[in-house]
């Protein structure tokens, strides 16, 4: 079997290749604003849509202009890229299957991606990428790339610059298997829960530090502005326009992203590497398929029919959302994927309330949050591990939902995630 696996590094280049690269960003966002407003055009006139081939016609007439003469310093490979991602965009649109396709804007998710790379390009052994317009820039090889390379993506974070590989690799199906099982309750007091009591914790005061200094920057910034409108009023400034920011504005953006992309890091490291854990230890791995969607809905309400609680729902929200269940449940998916392991969704129903030992449901069973004292029997034991262990013996019955990520039904309505050859 066959999958693609992404690598991702971070890019060392000089100023003059940052330059570069950040023009490389600036065309392509151009090139993807200028044919979504054409595509806006086409549906306010009720035409249909241009098709990828005559936004690629037009991109020549744009080079030839010489207003837009800076757009034949941008790999052409990466503007024809960003036109065939619009072009994917209003087909799903079409569809229904998404939204209108938003404006692309400065310093969020900055990125160009190159299709066609060849061998020579890739120079691990200096530790160096052949970039269009950049040539060779030099990179942090963290760990070496397996397989063939398909195509790079570079972007930018807060004013560092990385580089994706996709790789494409040929997965046997006679890998070695684990035979350990275990099931998994995702949590907030404690993140990741496994059915044999060990438990993985997210830094979250590490996490709420962080947001508690954006809170700060994000006052700071709308003082800011306020300041510079009650100027411009005056006469005494120039009025306020966001495409030129000032300084101070600058400032402050800079310093919030960096404390977004700080969270970031620490959300990813504990994922990876409590993932990577799990997957070299089990084979078997049971988890509730929550539809976190439903979960975090608001209960704000409307004028007429206003929520309650909606302070305590608010603060539940935040909480699911600093810790991320859906994003740790794919690093777990794609960690046993790699590692030939099993991941079985399974229904989340009263997997808190049942006794694993006699098997009585009641929503009594369960008077705190960290603790589950059976009524029928007496069992007790931490409620979130009375959840693992219940999550894992629905794996082995027929109570599991299905999922389109990686897997395929059986006859029993059981899906399971199969992959060999560990990374």
């Amino acid at each position: 079997m066959k999958a693609n696996i992404a690598y991702k590094y971070e890019l060392m280049p000089t100023q003059e290749q940052k330059r570069i690269l950040a023009q490389a960003t600036g065309c392509r966002r151009f090139v993807v604003n200028k044919a979504i407003e054409l595509q806006k055009t086409c549906l306010e006139q009720n035409l249909p849509f241009l098709k990828y081939t005559d936004l690629a016609s037009l991109l020549l007439l744009w080079k030839m202009d010489d207003d837009k003469v800076w757009l034949r310093d941008a790999p052409s490979q990466a503007l024809q890229q960003g036109l065939m991602d619009v072009s994917q965009a209003f087909k799903e649109f079409k569809a229904g299957r998404k939204g209108f396709p938003k404006f692309q804007v400065r310093n969020n998710g900055d990125s160009f991606r190159i299709p066609q790379i060849r061998p020579t390009d890739w120079d691990a052994a200096n530790n160096r990428v052949r970039i269009p317009k950049a040539g060779f820039v030099r990179f942090r090889q963290s760990r070496p790339i397996q397989g063939k390379i398909k195509q790079i993506t570079v972007s930018v974070d807060c004013g560092h610059w990385f580089i994706s590989v996709v790789t494409e690799m040929d997965f046997a199906n006679d890998g070695p298997r684990r035979f350990g099982e275990v099931g998994i309750d995702l949590g907030i007091a404690q993140t990741v829960t496994l059915s044999d009591g060990t438990v993985f914790q997210l830094d979250i005061e590490s996490i709420k530090k962080h947001e508690v200094r954006i809170v700060v920057l994000q006052k700071q910034l709308s003082h800011n502005k306020e300041a510079r409108q009650k100027l411009a009023s005056l006469g005494k400034a120039q009025p306020f326009d966001k495409r030129n920011p000032s300084r101070r504005t600058k400032k402050l953006k800079e310093q919030i992203q960096k404390h977004y992309r700080c969270i970031r890091n620490i959300r990813q490291d504990f994922m990876r590497q409590t993932a990577h854990t799990i997957a070299q230890k089990y084979g078997w791995v049971a988890m509730e398929n929550l539809k976190l969607k439903n979960m975090t809905k608001s209960a704000k309400g409307t004028v007429e029919n206003p929520g309650k609680n909606v302070k305590q729902k608010s603060g539940l929200n935040r909480s699911l959302a600093r810790v991320a269940p859906y994003a740790m449940r794919q690093a777990i998916q794609w960690a046993l994927f790699k590692a030939g392991g099993t991941l079985v969704l399974v229904d989340p129903r009263r997997t808190s309330q049942r006794c694993p030992h006699c098997g009585f449901t009641s929503a009594e069973n369960r008077p705190t949050q960290a603790h589950f004292g059976c009524k029928q029997c007496g069992f007790t034991q931490n409620a979130d591990v009375v959840g693992a262990t219940n999550v894992l013996i629905k794996s082995w019955t027929n109570s599991v939902r299905p999922s389109s990520e990686f897997g395929d039904k059986s006859a029993a309505g059981t899906v399971l995630f199969f992959a060999s050859s560990a990374i």
